[in-house]
Protein backbone atom coordinates (compact mmCIF):
# COMPACT_ATOMS: atom_id res chain seq x y z
CA UNK A 1 0.00 0.00 0.00
CA UNK A 2 2.64 2.60 0.89
CA UNK A 3 4.08 2.26 -3.17
CA UNK A 4 0.30 3.87 -4.10
CA UNK A 5 0.96 6.42 -1.41
CA UNK A 6 4.14 7.23 -3.02
CA UNK A 7 2.19 6.98 -6.63
CA UNK A 8 -0.25 9.59 -5.18
CA UNK A 9 2.21 11.69 -3.63
CA UNK A 10 4.40 12.01 -7.03
CA UNK A 11 1.04 12.72 -9.04
CA UNK A 12 0.13 15.21 -6.38
CA UNK A 13 3.38 17.66 -5.68
CA UNK A 14 2.73 18.14 -9.84
CA UNK A 15 2.84 21.62 -9.67
CA UNK A 16 -0.59 21.74 -11.69
CA UNK A 17 -2.11 19.72 -8.92
CA UNK A 18 -0.36 21.91 -6.29
CA UNK A 19 -2.19 24.80 -7.78
CA UNK A 20 -5.50 23.42 -8.41
CA UNK A 21 -5.32 22.92 -4.75
CA UNK A 22 -4.23 26.21 -3.78
CA UNK A 23 -6.94 27.74 -5.98
CA UNK A 24 -9.55 25.62 -4.70
CA UNK A 25 -9.11 26.46 -1.00
CA UNK A 26 -9.07 30.30 -1.70
CA UNK A 27 -12.26 29.37 -4.09
CA UNK A 28 -13.91 27.53 -0.72
CA UNK A 29 -12.54 30.36 2.04
CA UNK A 30 -14.55 32.76 -0.22
CA UNK A 31 -17.72 30.75 -1.07
CA UNK A 32 -17.65 29.50 2.47
CA UNK A 33 -17.17 32.69 4.42
CA UNK A 34 -19.87 34.34 2.46
CA UNK A 35 -23.27 33.09 3.37
CA UNK A 36 -25.50 32.16 1.08
CA UNK A 37 -22.54 30.78 -1.23
CA UNK A 38 -21.70 27.68 0.03
CA UNK A 39 -19.16 25.12 -0.50
CA UNK A 40 -21.43 23.18 -2.81
CA UNK A 41 -22.53 26.09 -4.95
CA UNK A 42 -18.80 26.20 -5.60
CA UNK A 43 -18.00 22.99 -6.82
CA UNK A 44 -21.25 23.07 -8.62
CA UNK A 45 -19.93 26.16 -10.94
CA UNK A 46 -16.75 24.63 -11.25
CA UNK A 47 -17.76 21.58 -13.03
CA UNK A 48 -17.56 22.72 -15.93
CA UNK A 49 -14.36 23.86 -15.68
CA UNK A 50 -12.78 20.72 -15.04
CA UNK A 51 -13.92 19.50 -17.81
CA UNK A 52 -10.25 20.58 -19.31
CA UNK A 53 -8.54 19.29 -16.67
CA UNK A 54 -7.02 15.97 -16.26
CA UNK A 55 -9.10 13.66 -13.86
CA UNK A 56 -7.13 13.90 -10.64
CA UNK A 57 -6.27 17.80 -11.26
CA UNK A 58 -10.31 18.13 -11.55
CA UNK A 59 -10.92 16.33 -8.40
CA UNK A 60 -8.16 18.01 -6.62
CA UNK A 61 -9.60 21.33 -7.16
CA UNK A 62 -12.87 19.69 -5.63
CA UNK A 63 -11.65 18.42 -2.53
CA UNK A 64 -9.56 21.70 -1.68
CA UNK A 65 -12.81 23.66 -2.22
CA UNK A 66 -14.37 21.35 -0.28
CA UNK A 67 -12.22 21.12 2.74
CA UNK A 68 -11.71 25.03 3.04
CA UNK A 69 -15.80 25.95 2.76
CA UNK A 70 -16.32 23.58 5.34
CA UNK A 71 -13.98 25.82 7.54
CA UNK A 72 -14.88 29.13 6.22
CA UNK A 73 -18.62 29.23 7.05
CA UNK A 74 -17.00 29.53 10.56
CA UNK A 75 -15.35 32.99 9.95
CA UNK A 76 -19.05 35.02 9.62
CA UNK A 77 -20.49 32.34 11.68
CA UNK A 78 -18.34 33.75 14.27
CA UNK A 79 -17.79 37.76 13.87
CA UNK A 80 -21.76 38.18 12.72
CA UNK A 81 -24.08 35.49 13.85
CA UNK A 82 -24.47 34.39 9.95
CA UNK A 83 -22.93 30.98 8.84
CA UNK A 84 -21.62 31.06 5.55
CA UNK A 85 -22.93 27.98 5.25
CA UNK A 86 -24.99 25.53 6.82
CA UNK A 87 -22.31 23.41 7.56
CA UNK A 88 -21.13 26.13 10.45
CA UNK A 89 -24.58 26.49 11.71
CA UNK A 90 -23.85 24.84 15.44
CA UNK A 91 -20.92 27.25 15.10
CA UNK A 92 -22.93 30.24 15.85
CA UNK A 93 -24.16 28.89 19.24
CA UNK A 94 -20.95 29.93 21.17
CA UNK A 95 -19.30 31.69 18.43
CA UNK A 96 -21.40 34.83 17.92
CA UNK A 97 -21.41 35.41 22.07
CA UNK A 98 -17.52 35.20 22.31
CA UNK A 99 -17.37 38.22 19.39
CA UNK A 100 -20.09 39.72 21.86
CA UNK A 101 -17.51 39.25 24.70
CA UNK A 102 -14.70 40.82 22.50
CA UNK A 103 -13.19 37.36 22.21
CA UNK A 104 -13.65 36.97 18.05
CA UNK A 105 -9.90 36.32 17.44
CA UNK A 106 -9.86 33.72 20.12
CA UNK A 107 -12.64 31.70 18.79
CA UNK A 108 -11.58 32.82 14.75
CA UNK A 109 -7.92 30.81 16.36
CA UNK A 110 -9.55 28.32 17.35
CA UNK A 111 -12.29 27.50 14.32
CA UNK A 112 -8.91 27.11 12.14
CA UNK A 113 -7.46 25.00 14.56
CA UNK A 114 -10.39 22.44 15.28
CA UNK A 115 -10.84 22.44 11.57
CA UNK A 116 -7.19 21.20 10.62
CA UNK A 117 -6.97 18.92 13.18
CA UNK A 118 -10.63 17.48 12.44
CA UNK A 119 -9.40 17.56 8.48
CA UNK A 120 -6.45 15.91 8.96
CA UNK A 121 -7.89 12.79 10.92
CA UNK A 122 -10.66 12.47 8.79
CA UNK A 123 -8.29 12.16 5.91
CA UNK A 124 -6.01 9.54 7.90
CA UNK A 125 -8.86 7.61 8.87
CA UNK A 126 -10.47 7.69 5.07
CA UNK A 127 -6.39 6.55 3.75
CA UNK A 128 -6.48 3.47 6.35
CA UNK A 129 -10.27 2.72 5.99
CA UNK A 130 -11.08 2.94 2.54
CA UNK A 131 -8.37 0.39 1.01
CA UNK A 132 -9.55 -1.56 3.73
CA UNK A 133 -13.45 -1.10 2.42
CA UNK A 134 -12.93 -2.27 -1.08
CA UNK A 135 -12.11 -5.59 0.02
CA UNK A 136 -15.49 -5.71 1.04
CA UNK A 137 -17.43 -4.06 -1.26
CA UNK A 138 -15.50 -6.19 -4.40
CA UNK A 139 -18.25 -8.48 -3.04
CA UNK A 140 -21.17 -6.18 -3.14
CA UNK A 141 -23.56 -7.33 -6.07
CA UNK A 142 -26.72 -5.23 -7.56
CA UNK A 143 -28.80 -5.73 -4.46
CA UNK A 144 -26.55 -4.44 -1.97
CA UNK A 145 -26.13 -1.23 -4.34
CA UNK A 146 -30.08 -0.98 -3.86
CA UNK A 147 -30.00 -1.46 -0.63
CA UNK A 148 -27.11 1.31 0.15
CA UNK A 149 -29.22 3.66 -2.16
CA UNK A 150 -32.32 2.75 0.25
CA UNK A 151 -30.25 3.39 3.20
CA UNK A 152 -28.80 6.74 1.88
CA UNK A 153 -32.17 7.48 1.16
CA UNK A 154 -33.72 6.62 4.95
CA UNK A 155 -30.89 8.93 6.58
CA UNK A 156 -31.56 12.27 4.33
CA UNK A 157 -35.40 11.66 4.67
CA UNK A 158 -35.03 10.97 8.64
CA UNK A 159 -32.57 13.57 9.73
CA UNK A 160 -31.96 16.20 6.52
CA UNK A 161 -34.02 19.05 7.23
CA UNK A 162 -36.01 21.00 9.74
CA UNK A 163 -39.17 18.65 9.31
CA UNK A 164 -39.10 15.31 8.40
CA UNK A 165 -41.81 15.04 6.51
CA UNK A 166 -40.88 17.78 4.46
CA UNK A 167 -37.49 15.63 3.80
CA UNK A 168 -38.82 13.04 2.81
CA UNK A 169 -41.57 15.06 0.53
CA UNK A 170 -37.80 16.28 -0.98
CA UNK A 171 -36.30 13.06 -1.35
CA UNK A 172 -39.56 11.85 -3.35
CA UNK A 173 -39.04 14.60 -5.36
CA UNK A 174 -35.25 14.23 -6.40
CA UNK A 175 -36.49 10.48 -6.74
CA UNK A 176 -38.96 11.54 -9.71
CA UNK A 177 -36.93 13.76 -11.27
CA UNK A 178 -34.46 11.00 -11.98
CA UNK A 179 -37.04 9.40 -13.43
CA UNK A 180 -37.02 11.84 -16.15
CA UNK A 181 -36.32 10.05 -19.53
CA UNK A 182 -36.12 6.98 -21.09
CA UNK A 183 -36.87 3.80 -19.17
CA UNK A 184 -33.48 1.83 -18.84
CA UNK A 185 -35.13 -1.38 -19.63
CA UNK A 186 -38.08 -0.86 -21.75
CA UNK A 187 -37.00 2.35 -23.38
CA UNK A 188 -40.37 4.12 -23.06
CA UNK A 189 -40.15 7.90 -22.13
CA UNK A 190 -41.23 9.06 -18.71
CA UNK A 191 -42.56 12.62 -17.67
CA UNK A 192 -40.77 14.14 -20.84
CA UNK A 193 -43.92 15.66 -22.17
CA UNK A 194 -43.02 14.66 -25.76
CA UNK A 195 -40.06 17.09 -25.55
CA UNK A 196 -37.35 14.93 -27.33
CA UNK A 197 -34.11 16.73 -25.37
CA UNK A 198 -35.64 15.75 -22.04
CA UNK A 199 -35.59 12.08 -23.21
CA UNK A 200 -31.52 11.74 -21.72
CA UNK A 201 -32.89 13.14 -18.64
CA UNK A 202 -32.49 15.96 -16.13
CA UNK A 203 -28.89 16.79 -16.48
CA UNK A 204 -27.22 16.31 -13.02
CA UNK A 205 -24.77 19.24 -13.16
CA UNK A 206 -27.69 22.09 -14.53
CA UNK A 207 -30.07 20.97 -11.78
CA UNK A 208 -27.34 21.22 -9.36
CA UNK A 209 -26.17 24.59 -10.65
CA UNK A 210 -30.09 25.86 -10.54
CA UNK A 211 -30.82 24.22 -7.02
CA UNK A 212 -27.45 25.81 -5.27
CA UNK A 213 -26.27 28.82 -7.26
CA UNK A 214 -29.42 30.56 -9.20
CA UNK A 215 -31.50 30.04 -6.77
CA UNK A 216 -29.52 31.93 -4.15
CA UNK A 217 -29.42 34.57 -6.47
CA UNK A 218 -33.35 34.66 -5.93
CA UNK A 219 -32.94 33.83 -2.38
CA UNK A 220 -30.40 36.88 -1.38
CA UNK A 221 -31.95 39.33 -3.68
CA UNK A 222 -35.30 38.86 -2.30
CA UNK A 223 -33.57 39.37 1.75
CA UNK A 224 -33.84 42.91 1.86
CA UNK A 225 -31.17 42.79 4.67
CA UNK A 226 -28.23 41.56 2.52
CA UNK A 227 -24.68 43.28 4.16
CA UNK A 228 -26.34 45.44 6.28
CA UNK A 229 -25.45 43.26 9.65
CA UNK A 230 -21.52 43.27 8.60
CA UNK A 231 -20.00 45.68 11.19
CA UNK A 232 -16.98 47.34 9.28
CA UNK A 233 -15.63 48.16 12.61
CA UNK A 234 -15.04 43.91 13.75
CA UNK A 235 -13.66 43.79 10.37
CA UNK A 236 -11.06 46.33 10.60
CA UNK A 237 -10.22 44.77 13.92
CA UNK A 238 -9.41 41.46 12.79
CA UNK A 239 -5.46 40.38 13.25
CA UNK A 240 -3.67 39.19 10.34
CA UNK A 241 -1.98 35.89 12.64
CA UNK A 242 -4.90 33.44 13.63
CA UNK A 243 -3.56 30.69 16.13
CA UNK A 244 -4.94 29.68 19.40
CA UNK A 245 -2.76 29.98 22.28
CA UNK A 246 -1.59 26.65 24.02
CA UNK A 247 -4.22 26.66 27.09
CA UNK A 248 -6.64 26.48 24.55
CA UNK A 249 -5.15 23.56 22.45
CA UNK A 250 -4.31 21.11 25.60
CA UNK A 251 -8.18 21.97 27.31
CA UNK A 252 -9.76 21.48 24.43
CA UNK A 253 -7.45 18.25 23.02
CA UNK A 254 -9.99 15.60 23.78
CA UNK A 255 -12.83 17.61 22.79
CA UNK A 256 -11.39 17.53 19.57
CA UNK A 257 -10.19 14.31 19.04
CA UNK A 258 -13.66 13.06 19.98
CA UNK A 259 -15.49 15.27 17.94
CA UNK A 260 -13.55 13.98 14.82
CA UNK A 261 -13.67 10.26 15.46
CA UNK A 262 -17.91 11.44 15.75
CA UNK A 263 -17.69 13.25 12.84
CA UNK A 264 -15.70 11.12 10.32
CA UNK A 265 -18.21 8.26 11.16
CA UNK A 266 -20.89 10.40 10.64
CA UNK A 267 -19.74 11.31 7.52
CA UNK A 268 -19.02 7.58 6.38
CA UNK A 269 -22.95 7.20 6.55
CA UNK A 270 -24.40 7.93 3.26
CA UNK A 271 -26.53 11.09 3.15
CA UNK A 272 -25.79 12.54 6.88
CA UNK A 273 -23.17 14.84 6.36
CA UNK A 274 -21.06 17.40 7.78
CA UNK A 275 -24.40 19.47 9.34
CA UNK A 276 -25.39 16.55 11.30
CA UNK A 277 -21.66 15.69 12.31
CA UNK A 278 -21.45 19.40 13.50
CA UNK A 279 -24.71 19.13 15.63
CA UNK A 280 -24.01 16.10 17.18
CA UNK A 281 -20.42 16.73 18.00
CA UNK A 282 -21.64 19.90 19.47
CA UNK A 283 -24.47 17.91 21.41
CA UNK A 284 -21.66 15.13 22.80
CA UNK A 285 -19.25 17.65 23.96
CA UNK A 286 -22.16 19.96 25.66
CA UNK A 287 -23.03 16.20 27.50
CA UNK A 288 -19.50 15.25 28.70
CA UNK A 289 -18.30 18.52 29.51
CA UNK A 290 -17.40 19.77 33.12
CA UNK A 291 -19.03 23.30 31.57
CA UNK A 292 -22.09 21.96 29.86
CA UNK A 293 -24.00 24.93 31.88
CA UNK A 294 -21.87 27.65 29.73
CA UNK A 295 -22.45 26.19 26.27
CA UNK A 296 -24.62 28.92 24.72
CA UNK A 297 -22.65 31.59 26.65
CA UNK A 298 -19.86 31.57 24.40
CA UNK A 299 -16.79 29.43 25.43
CA UNK A 300 -13.90 27.80 23.65
CA UNK A 301 -14.89 24.39 23.75
CA UNK A 302 -18.13 25.55 21.93
CA UNK A 303 -16.01 26.40 18.82
CA UNK A 304 -13.78 23.25 18.89
CA UNK A 305 -16.37 20.53 18.77
CA UNK A 306 -18.53 21.30 16.19
CA UNK A 307 -15.65 22.56 13.69
CA UNK A 308 -13.77 19.41 14.46
CA UNK A 309 -16.42 17.11 13.59
CA UNK A 310 -18.12 18.71 10.44
CA UNK A 311 -14.05 18.84 9.07
CA UNK A 312 -13.39 15.38 10.09
CA UNK A 313 -17.08 14.24 7.85
CA UNK A 314 -15.44 15.34 4.60
CA UNK A 315 -12.81 12.30 5.13
CA UNK A 316 -15.70 10.15 6.26
CA UNK A 317 -17.96 11.56 3.03
CA UNK A 318 -15.21 10.04 0.47
CA UNK A 319 -15.04 6.74 1.92
CA UNK A 320 -18.89 5.48 0.23
CA UNK A 321 -17.96 7.62 -2.89
CA UNK A 322 -14.33 6.29 -3.75
CA UNK A 323 -15.31 2.78 -2.38
CA UNK A 324 -18.82 2.35 -4.03
CA UNK A 325 -19.76 5.41 -5.71
CA UNK A 326 -22.44 6.51 -3.07
CA UNK A 327 -21.97 9.96 -2.43
CA UNK A 328 -22.15 11.01 1.15
CA UNK A 329 -23.20 14.20 0.73
CA UNK A 330 -23.84 16.74 -1.39
CA UNK A 331 -20.99 18.12 -2.27
CA UNK A 332 -19.64 14.49 -2.79
CA UNK A 333 -22.78 13.77 -5.29
CA UNK A 334 -21.68 16.87 -7.41
CA UNK A 335 -17.71 15.12 -7.33
CA UNK A 336 -19.41 11.95 -8.39
CA UNK A 337 -20.87 13.93 -11.58
CA UNK A 338 -16.92 14.75 -11.57
CA UNK A 339 -15.82 11.57 -12.00
CA UNK A 340 -18.59 10.15 -14.75
CA UNK A 341 -17.76 13.10 -16.45
CA UNK A 342 -14.58 12.21 -17.22
CA UNK A 343 -15.47 8.67 -17.45
CA UNK A 344 -14.61 7.27 -14.24
CA UNK A 345 -16.85 5.21 -12.41
CA UNK A 346 -15.95 5.30 -8.45
CA UNK A 347 -16.33 2.11 -6.77
CA UNK A 348 -13.84 -1.17 -5.75
CA UNK A 349 -12.19 -1.47 -9.44
CA UNK A 350 -11.02 2.28 -9.35
CA UNK A 351 -9.02 1.44 -6.35
CA UNK A 352 -7.43 -1.64 -8.53
CA UNK A 353 -6.96 0.44 -12.02
CA UNK A 354 -6.73 3.66 -10.93
CA UNK A 355 -4.44 3.87 -7.81
CA UNK A 356 -2.49 6.93 -9.10
CA UNK A 357 -5.65 8.60 -9.13
CA UNK A 358 -7.38 7.48 -5.91
CA UNK A 359 -4.34 7.73 -3.53
CA UNK A 360 -3.91 10.99 -5.07
CA UNK A 361 -7.25 12.24 -3.33
CA UNK A 362 -5.76 10.74 0.03
CA UNK A 363 -2.69 12.75 -0.52
CA UNK A 364 -4.43 15.66 -1.75
CA UNK A 365 -6.89 16.04 1.60
CA UNK A 366 -4.10 16.21 3.41
CA UNK A 367 -2.12 19.03 1.24
CA UNK A 368 -5.93 20.42 1.13
CA UNK A 369 -5.70 21.26 4.94
CA UNK A 370 -2.32 22.49 5.62
CA UNK A 371 -3.07 25.21 2.43
CA UNK A 372 -6.33 25.91 4.47
CA UNK A 373 -4.71 26.16 7.74
CA UNK A 374 -1.94 28.59 6.40
CA UNK A 375 -4.48 30.61 4.65
CA UNK A 376 -6.97 30.47 7.85
CA UNK A 377 -4.03 31.69 9.83
CA UNK A 378 -2.45 34.99 7.97
CA UNK A 379 -5.36 36.09 5.22
CA UNK A 380 -8.64 35.50 7.45
CA UNK A 381 -8.15 39.72 7.88
CA UNK A 382 -8.00 39.93 4.03
CA UNK A 383 -10.66 37.34 3.49
CA UNK A 384 -13.39 38.71 5.70
CA UNK A 385 -13.41 42.10 3.91
CA UNK A 386 -15.26 40.49 1.11
CA UNK A 387 -18.10 40.36 3.04
CA UNK A 388 -18.19 44.29 2.66
CA UNK A 389 -18.60 43.84 -1.27
CA UNK A 390 -22.58 43.53 -2.29
CA UNK A 391 -24.20 40.77 -3.09
CA UNK A 392 -25.73 42.30 -5.90
CA UNK A 393 -22.27 42.92 -7.30
CA UNK A 394 -21.29 39.24 -6.52
CA UNK A 395 -24.83 37.69 -7.67
CA UNK A 396 -24.15 39.28 -11.42
CA UNK A 397 -20.69 37.03 -11.49
CA UNK A 398 -22.85 34.15 -10.40
CA UNK A 399 -25.54 34.54 -12.85
CA UNK A 400 -23.04 34.71 -15.66
CA UNK A 401 -21.36 31.56 -14.15
CA UNK A 402 -24.45 29.54 -13.45
CA UNK A 403 -25.95 30.29 -17.19
CA UNK A 404 -22.22 29.39 -18.56
CA UNK A 405 -22.17 26.43 -16.65
CA UNK A 406 -24.84 24.52 -17.43
CA UNK A 407 -24.92 25.51 -21.54
CA UNK A 408 -20.73 24.40 -21.63
CA UNK A 409 -20.94 20.70 -20.74
CA UNK A 410 -23.20 20.13 -23.76
CA UNK A 411 -24.21 22.60 -25.37
CA UNK A 412 -27.46 22.09 -25.40
CA UNK A 413 -29.91 25.17 -24.48
CA UNK A 414 -32.09 23.21 -22.81
CA UNK A 415 -29.65 22.85 -19.75
CA UNK A 416 -29.76 25.99 -19.19
CA UNK A 417 -33.85 26.10 -18.89
CA UNK A 418 -33.74 23.27 -16.79
CA UNK A 419 -30.80 25.34 -14.74
CA UNK A 420 -33.25 28.03 -14.38
CA UNK A 421 -36.56 25.77 -13.75
CA UNK A 422 -33.96 24.26 -10.91
CA UNK A 423 -33.53 27.43 -9.59
CA UNK A 424 -36.98 28.74 -8.86
CA UNK A 425 -37.97 24.96 -7.43
CA UNK A 426 -34.70 25.61 -5.40
CA UNK A 427 -35.94 29.34 -4.00
CA UNK A 428 -39.56 28.11 -3.17
CA UNK A 429 -37.79 24.97 -1.06
CA UNK A 430 -35.58 27.36 0.99
CA UNK A 431 -38.59 29.65 1.27
CA UNK A 432 -40.67 26.79 2.88
CA UNK A 433 -37.55 24.79 4.78
CA UNK A 434 -37.22 22.14 2.09
CA UNK A 435 -34.09 20.29 2.10
CA UNK A 436 -32.70 21.19 -1.47
CA UNK A 437 -29.96 18.44 -0.22
CA UNK A 438 -32.28 15.92 0.12
CA UNK A 439 -33.85 16.77 -3.43
CA UNK A 440 -30.35 16.26 -5.18
CA UNK A 441 -29.13 13.29 -3.65
CA UNK A 442 -32.86 12.07 -4.29
CA UNK A 443 -31.88 12.99 -7.81
CA UNK A 444 -28.40 11.46 -7.82
CA UNK A 445 -29.58 7.89 -5.35
CA UNK A 446 -32.57 7.71 -7.25
CA UNK A 447 -30.47 6.69 -10.50
CA UNK A 448 -28.50 4.12 -8.45
CA UNK A 449 -31.20 2.84 -6.63
CA UNK A 450 -33.25 1.93 -10.23
CA UNK A 451 -30.08 0.66 -11.53
CA UNK A 452 -29.33 -1.95 -8.57
CA UNK A 453 -33.02 -2.80 -8.21
CA UNK A 454 -33.47 -4.02 -12.22
CA UNK A 455 -29.85 -5.18 -12.46
CA UNK A 456 -30.78 -7.07 -8.97
CA UNK A 457 -33.80 -8.28 -10.10
CA UNK A 458 -32.40 -9.50 -13.54
CA UNK A 459 -29.72 -11.36 -12.21
CA UNK A 460 -32.33 -13.45 -9.34
CA UNK A 461 -34.69 -13.84 -12.83
CA UNK A 462 -37.72 -12.32 -11.03
CA UNK A 463 -36.89 -13.29 -7.50
CA UNK A 464 -37.64 -10.59 -5.00
CA UNK A 465 -37.02 -12.54 -2.04
CA UNK A 466 -33.59 -12.74 -3.12
CA UNK A 467 -33.14 -9.30 -1.97
CA UNK A 468 -33.99 -10.75 1.66
CA UNK A 469 -31.39 -13.60 1.89
CA UNK A 470 -28.26 -11.77 1.28
CA UNK A 471 -26.62 -11.28 4.88
CA UNK A 472 -25.01 -7.81 3.95
CA UNK A 473 -28.89 -6.35 1.67
CA UNK A 474 -30.54 -7.63 4.48
CA UNK A 475 -28.96 -5.82 7.59
CA UNK A 476 -28.61 -2.47 5.27
CA UNK A 477 -32.19 -2.63 4.53
CA UNK A 478 -33.09 -3.45 8.36
CA UNK A 479 -31.13 -0.03 8.95
CA UNK A 480 -32.84 1.88 6.18
CA UNK A 481 -36.14 1.00 7.64
CA UNK A 482 -35.05 2.03 11.31
CA UNK A 483 -33.42 5.49 10.44
CA UNK A 484 -36.74 5.76 8.66
CA UNK A 485 -39.10 4.89 11.19
CA UNK A 486 -37.18 5.98 14.63
CA UNK A 487 -37.76 9.37 14.34
CA UNK A 488 -41.80 8.76 14.33
CA UNK A 489 -41.60 6.55 16.97
CA UNK A 490 -39.56 9.28 19.24
CA UNK A 491 -42.49 11.95 18.61
CA UNK A 492 -44.67 9.05 19.17
CA UNK A 493 -43.38 8.26 22.45
CA UNK A 494 -42.59 12.21 23.04
CA UNK A 495 -46.43 12.91 22.62
CA UNK A 496 -47.30 10.25 24.46
CA UNK A 497 -45.45 10.94 27.55
CA UNK A 498 -47.00 15.12 26.99
CA UNK A 499 -50.15 13.68 27.16
CA UNK A 500 -49.75 11.59 30.37
CA UNK A 501 -47.77 14.20 32.05
CA UNK A 502 -51.30 16.78 31.61
CA UNK A 503 -53.45 13.90 32.85
CA UNK A 504 -51.29 13.76 36.01
CA UNK A 505 -51.13 17.09 36.06
CA UNK A 506 -55.19 17.72 36.00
Amino acid sequence: MLEFFYIGLQTTVMWVNLLAIALGVVIGLIFGAIPGLSGVTAVGLLVPFTYGMSPVTGLLLMIGVYCAATYGGSISAILFNMPGDVMAAATVIDGYPMTLKGEAQRALAMAIFASFVGGIIGTVILSLVAPQFVKVALTFGSPEYFALAMLGLAIVGSIGAKSQVKALLGVTFGLWLSTIGLDPVSGISRFTLGNAMLQAGIGFIPAIIGFFAFSEIFARLYDKHINKDFDPKVIKDARILNFPPRRDITENAGTILRSSLLGNFVGILPGAGATIAAFLGYGMAARFSKRRQDFGTGIVEGIAAPESANNAAVGGAMVPLLTLGIPGSATTAVMLSVMILHGLRPGPLLFQRMPDLTYSVFVGMFLANVVMLVFGMFFVRFLIRLLLVRFEVLSLFIFVFCVFGAFSIYNRFVDVWVMFACGILGFFAKKFDFSIAAIILGLVLGSIAENGFVNGISVTRGDFGAFFIRPITLIILVFSVLFLITPFLLDFIRCRKEIAARKVAV
